[in-house]
């Protein structure tokens, strides 16, 4: 069985959002602001909702990050759920798998910031960017609030534009790259141009000339991950988005990501995603 886009919003008591992209009929009763169009952002907005309450994407479109104000909720992350408590954020890659739920028995209040991205262009998040951590989410709700009762009251472009630019740079505040040592960016930059390549933990180690034991401390320090699963984020990540051009092969999609064939590559994206590449497809 294919898996399918799915959008349960049944449960949603109160809802704040404001559009960027006036195609998305989704949205089409929310109030809309040119600026945000202007700096790509499909839409932002904050949501109270009790369980069942679902966004799953199979190729989402864009870059999206949501942070928690209220309760909690989850949110796959490398084929995990990872629950997100009040004071942490996520940030979902474009043109890759993603899904958000609610849990039950507990009522869940976040905030988001989605952007428009086209696959020819560079993402806001990238692979060093932080897929998890801490972050005040308050300020990001402010600004959301403030430009949605500008839009309900003025038509000050000047003051619409100084909210747009807070929600902006909120976004930008926690998904910038983080990495400490530029030792480990050089790496992880060299590492990602060529997932075909069959990495050892000793070669990786090599390249900045630290020992294998360093290596990993270094690794789970900055992504909270051994340099082996980093590299299998890696991996996966880029077959998320292969897997969403229904032009290329499985085998093919295995071969760019160095698996030595298609099984493989299938074990070891069922073993992080929970199902199978082809129901991607």
């Amino acid at each position: 069985m294919r898996i399918e886009n799915r959008d349960q919003w049944s449960n949603i008591f109160n809802r704040i959002t404001i559009r960027g992209d006036q195609t998305d009929v989704r949205y089409a009763d929310y109030p809309f602001s040119e600026i945000l169009f202007h700096h790509r952002i499909a839409h932002a907005g904050i949501i109270s909702t009790l369980h069942p309450y679902e966004l799953t994407r199979v190729h989402q479109n864009g870059s999206c990050m949501v942070s928690t104000l209220e309760g909690e909720g989850k949110v796959l992350i490398d084929g995990e759920w990872v629950i997100i408590p009040v004071g942490y954020a996520c940030l979902l890659p474009p043109f890759a798998f993603n899904s958000i739920q609610s849990i039950e028995g507990k009522s869940w209040t976040f905030v988001w910031v989605k952007y428009l991205e086209d696959e020819g262009t560079k993402p806001i998040v990238t692979a060093f960017s932080p897929s998890y951590g801490l972050y005040d989410a308050k300020a990001l709700e402010h600004a959301i609030l403030g430009l949605h009762h500008h839009l309900n009251s003025h038509k000050n472009k000047v003051i619409e534009n100084l909210w747009v630019e807070l929600i902006h740079k909120q976004f930008l505040l926690f998904s910038k790259s983080k990495i400490d040592d530029e030792r480990l960016w050089t790496l992880w930059t060299e590492v990602q141009q060529n997932l075909s390549y069959p990495w050892t933990m000793e070669e990786l180690a090599e390249k900045i000339m630290v020992s294998t034991e360093h290596l990993r401390r270094l690794c789970q320090k900055q992504f909270g991950r051994s340099p082996k699963q980093h590299l299998e984020h890696l991996r996966m990540r880029k077959a998320r988005i292969l897997l969403g051009n229904g032009n290329l092969k499985i085998e093919m999609i295995a071969h760019q990501l160095g698996y030595s064939d298609a099984a493989s590559f299938s074990n070891a994206f069922k073993k992080m995603m929970g199902f199978r590449p082809s129901k991607m497809r």
